[in-house]
């Protein structure tokens, strides 16, 4: 198997297995029981939270542990402010569907959702930001990178934005994490969605950054575990996990990176070399190192992908398919492709694993699959 879908989730690293492991012996007791057993879990956890602050540069008490990039973006939405009738909520037109489901929730109880665009590379329009931006603006919540195209949005200033405004910025970073630098501070972020999965770590746990002083209401109740923000027993192994995966992330992304970008840009070559009509979506410069989101006009992607998997091959499609019928990719929508181009999206997320070799064996797959449903 080739596996070039690591946007989607990443295999758990095998040095984060065994720290999920010895958790899971060692370290199972309940952290807000005060016996030894339960203060022996709460240590390791209270530990693990400092480390992670440290590797982000921010305080243990900004740090939230939750389940993962959904609820961060959800408490992130829905609780970083009173939510009234009347008040505005700013994101772009390719936020991932974790802040477009929670922007509609918010429509219901009648706050307005602004769409800020992006230019044809998806790159949040600055100036088109500051328009939208009036006294009723209480968040702005935009990508720091996305997952179907890889492009890298210009958080520094979006962040000078809101902090002259003095508007709360959130940023769902998930895709981000351990593939770019996250300068929390510089970027004057007031809360970040994190996630566990996509570096290489434990599914079901992530992390919300939580600026000190910035407005937050729990989203859950009946406890006081994680500062009162997030309720219940905290899951311990995967907490664990998270932050050595992100350990390991950060010391390797450097050169993990290097390697990724000249990958990702061989592959490029090699499918236009091979394929006819090949066209790149995303930034090719403010990118994430791995990420290649290609159309191939004339082979929609509901069928390239399963013909791929048969193959041995996985890699994921930006159309969907609803009623029976193809939509095309509204990430790609928002940069201005046709439809034509929107339902023949392939993202190939390369990672860790990736080889040069497996760049040539997917090509040759890529051109056959393509050619038979063109016809050719």
């Amino acid at each position: 198997m080739i596996y070039f879908d690591h946007n989607a989730t990443t295999p758990v690293d095998p040095e984060v297995m065994v720290v999920v492991q010895e958790a899971l012996a060692q370290y199972w007791g309940n952290p807000s029981s005060i016996h030894r057993v339960g203060q022996k879990a709460f240590a390791e956890l209270e530990k693990a939270r400092e480390r992670f602050a440290e590797l982000l540069a921010v305080s243990a008490q900004e740090i939230v542990f939750t389940s993962g990039g959904t609820e961060s973006d959800n408490m992130a939405m829905l609780g970083s402010f009173s939510a009234t009738p009347g008040d505005s909520v700013i994101i772009s037109s390719i936020e991932h569907p974790a802040i477009k489901g929670a922007a509609k929730k918010l429509e219901t109880i009648g706050v307005e959702i602004r769409i800020v665009p992006v230019d044809q590379d998806g790159r949040v329009a600055l100036s088109s930001l500051e328009q939208l931006i009036d006294d009723s603006t209480r968040l702005i919540s935009i990508m720091s990178a996305n997952n179907e195209i890889g492009t890298v949005q210009p958080v520094n200033e979006i962040g000078a934005i809101a902090e002259k405004r003095g508007i709360c910025f959130h940023s769902d970073a998930v895709q981000a994490f351990g593939k770019v630098p996250i300068q929390i501070r510089e970027s004057g972020f007031s809360l970040v969605s994190l996630s566990s999965h996509k570096i290489y770590g434990p599914k079901g746990c992530g992390a919300l950054f939580v600026k000190q002083g910035a407005p937050l209401t729990a989203r859950t109740y009946g406890g006081s575990q994680e500062f009162k923000m997030r309720t219940g027993t905290q899951n311990i192994p995967a907490i664990l996990g998270f932050v050595k995966a992100a350990e390991l992330a950060i010391e390797k992304m450097e050169s993990e990176g290097k390697t990724l970008i000249a990958l990702t840009e061989l592959l490029y070559e090699e499918l236009v070399k091979t394929v006819d009509g090949v066209v790149r979506n995303g930034d090719s410069i403010h990118r994430l190192p791995g990420t290649l989101n290609v159309s191939f006009p004339g082979a929609s992607s509901e069928i390239v992908v399963p013909a791929l998997d048969r193959m041995g091959i996985c890699v994921s499609g930006g159309a969907a398919c609803a009623s029976g019928a193809t939509e095309p990719s509204a990430t790609l929508m928002a940069l201005g492709k046709n439809r034509e181009e929107g339902v023949s999206a392939i993202r190939f997320s390369l990672g860790r694993s990736s080889t040069e070799e497996e760049i040539f064996i997917v090509v040759k797959a890529v051109n056959e699959v393509v050619s038979r449903i063109r016809g050719k």
